[in-house]
């Protein structure tokens, strides 16, 4: 089996409280010997902006509650370069877009999809039906959503 060009890796803490921030961190590596460029579209490196993470609560699926973005044609500042061996990374707050409860288990996993990538800078950004989309692995985080009131 051949290794992967990317790969993410989720973060986040064992325990959050009701009502908090419920911050995860997206890490994605470039495990290739070569530059990617990399269309951050429905990846967290642009935010919440569609359902790009599974999220369950307690065996039970929490839905999307944010805001759905329209896409035209991508432009070069959609793209991030992720040097050779190297990663990038972002954070995004849960609870702004699904509704979380207490819960003793949840679990995130991002959906692994990039939409569009290139090892040539020269050819992006392209246009959508040019997209060359890669599924790319990584892990899934847990944790638990306590009451909001100290125990």
């Amino acid at each position: 089996m051949s290794t992967p060009l990317l790969q993410y890796r989720l973060q986040g803490k064992e325990n959050y409280r009701l009502g908090e921030p419920l911050i995860i961190e997206f890490v994605l590596e470039n495990l290739s010997k070569q530059n990617i460029w990399v269309l951050t579209w429905y990846t967290p490196l642009e935010g919440l902006k569609g359902k790009i993470f599974e999220v369950t609560c307690d065996g039970k699926p929490v839905p999307y509650e944010g805001i759905m973005a329209k896409r035209g044609n991508p432009r070069g500042e959609d793209y991030i370069l992720i040097p050779s061996n190297e990663a990038v990374s972002a954070t995004v707050d849960l609870s702004k877009a699904y509704k979380i409860q207490q819960s003793d288990e949840c679990q995130v996993k991002f959906k692994g999809r990039i939409h569009d990538f290139s090892s040539t800078e020269d050819v992006v950004p392209k246009e959508n039906a040019r997209h060359n989309s890669l599924n790319i692995p990584g892990n899934v985080v847990s944790f638990r959503i306590a009451d909001s009131e100290p125990q």
